[in-house]
């Protein structure tokens, strides 16, 4: 359904258990697509709305954290979800120029919004004045390390040169601690900051990681040795690193129901969020969807990106009916008739098919073409051959062939770059052992490897953000060879390459 500026539309909420609302506010065409402005209303309620509400609404504000009276108003595709309902119509609230895109608001704004207002008034007051007013003086000096009273971000350095954590209370817009070596009372520390809401926490040492009464919202956290954790509630986020043992148990708010998952191994063998509402898999090399259905019967959310990888028993996503959003990405080793139809998935509001093979991709777009008409997301790109998966195992510029904005050259170009630079590496890896010569030799294949890219971008610019985060991870993996090249012929013992060094040289020469 494609909505009408003014458009005022209702959507049901399981966090919040209520129905929250949204208004159409315009509408654009943008290349191929046609985008609406939705923007996000201040009312909430236990049933859809009727015209007495609908006629009180007004644009939402939001002040949470760093936010001031802001308003959720964004481009989003212009096609209305599934579970939208359209439950009035006014002239627009509000008609400004935006330029933030995203998806559809759905009430999360308005749960985080709750959260904060559960924190003391007190202390809620204090943070804005410290925001509005950053405070620059110096509470503590670590050697030659200076903490302000307006730090929001601690690390290990500042961490482990502390007498205690204690120090750090004074800190009142602390909203991030993160440390990747063992920090004493570390958990302890940020169940204490009612702002710390993202953590990433690694090379711990801890079985037991207690995080209950932190305001955690996002979590990564090293799992390796790890017997027993206990997330906070209302944490949405949480990325588990390293290697989980079968004895671990995860406890969690609703047993994970309003949580997403975020892992690298699918072969999960610890215990715990049974409910699990949402899974995210990455660098995946061959996942087992029976396996996922078993361990996480009620998903809403599946998303796997392969390495590239394949997808195994593939028609058991048929057993998530509560599906409503799915996408894969370079996952390969799926036939046709294994992928379920859209009748096995009433709620779903949300498919993204990306670089999977070509005849999945044909038949996909056809079952699910009258699913589109009725609301459904569905983006099926990258359509790849058998031959090109073939040729692009060991690419990791492949997310670039078929692109919207790069050239089948540029790709192309692009996996010679990353090929010649890795055979040259390795090349050097095998002569030399020596850290310091070794990245002597590895410097002129850096920049030969960048200045490809500049070259390519100065004849017509293509890499943005998302591309130069490619190329870095690209040769982060020629670094990665690199370092197994040099254990094969050193052993454990063997020095590491300095690779500060080498990004250095990267850092000096790039355009892009």
């Amino acid at each position: 359904m494609k909505p009408t500026p003014g458009d005022i539309l209702a959507v049901y909420n399981p966090r919040l258990d209520a129905y929250t609302a949204v208004q159409v506010t315009a509408l654009k065409a943008e290349g191929k697509s046609e985008l609406a402005a939705v923007l996000a209303l201040d009312w909430v309620g236990p049933t859809l709305p009727d015209a007495s509400a609908v006629a009180a609404m007004a644009p939402a504000n939001f002040n949470f954290f760093f936010w001031k009276d802001h308003r959720v108003h964004v481009w989003v595709s212009a096609d209305v979800p599934r579970g939208y309902t359209l439950v009035g119509h006014r002239p627009p609230l509000v008609v400004e120029d935006i330029k933030s895109y995203s998806r559809w608001p759905s009430g999360s704004a308005t749960y985080s919004q709750r959260r904060w207002e559960a924190i003391p008034q007190a202390e809620r007051d204090l943070f804005k004045q410290m925001d509005a007013n950053r405070d620059k003086s110096v509470v503590l000096k670590l050697g030659d390390r200076e903490v302000l009273r307006s730090t929001q971000r601690l690390d290990t350095d500042r961490l482990a040169a502390a007498p205690n954590l204690a120090v750090f209370e004074v800190l009142p817009i602390l909203t991030s601690v993160n440390a990747d070596a063992p920090i004493p009372g570390l958990f302890d520390f940020i169940r204490r900051r009612p702002f710390v809401y993202e953590s990433d926490v690694r090379a711990h040492g801890e079985r037991v990681v207690d995080l209950r009464g932190a305001n955690l919202t996002r979590l990564t956290l090293e799992v390796t040795g790890v017997h027993e954790l206990h997330l906070n509630e209302g944490l949405e986020h949480l990325s588990l690193m390293g290697q989980a043992s079968p004895e671990l148990k995860i406890h969690a708010e609703a047993d994970g129901r309003w949580l997403t998952l975020s892992v690298n191994n699918p072969a999960m063998a610890w215990s715990g969020l049974d409910a699990l509402d949402s899974l995210h898999v990455h660098a995946a090399q061959e996942v087992d969807v029976s396996g996922v259905v078993r361990r996480f019967p009620k998903l809403t959310e599946l998303r796997i990106w392969g390495a590239p990888g394949y997808l195994r028993n593939t028609s058991a996503l048929a057993a998530l009916p509560e599906l409503r959003m799915l996408t894969l990405s370079d996952m390969f080793g799926i036939t046709p008739d294994e992928f379920p139809g859209p009748e096995r998935f009433p709620h779903l509001g949300m498919l993204w098919l990306t670089s999977i093979p070509a005849e999945l991709a044909a038949e996909v777009k056809k079952a699910y073409k009258a699913a589109a008409r009725e609301g459904l997301d569905l983006s099926v790109r990258q359509p790849r051959k058998a031959e090109w998966l073939a040729e692009n195992l060991d690419n990791p510029f492949r997310i670039w062939d078929g692109a919207d904005t790069i050239s089948p050259t540029q790709a192309k170009k692009a996996a010679t770059l990353y090929r010649q630079a890795r055979s040259a590496a390795l090349k050097a890896a095998s002569e030399e052992t020596r850290a310091a010569a070794l990245v002597s030799a590895l410097t002129p294949i850096v920049t030969t490897y960048t200045e490809g890219f500049n070259k390519m971008d100065a004849r017509k610019t293509f890499i943005y953000t998302e591309e130069r985060e490619h190329i870095y991870v690209a040769l982060m993996g020629i670094f990665d060879a690199v370092d197994e090249k040099l254990r094969s012929k050193g052993g454990a013992s063997a020095e590491p390459l300095n690779r500060e060094a080498l990004v250095s040289v990267l850092d000096s020469i790039r355009d892009f």
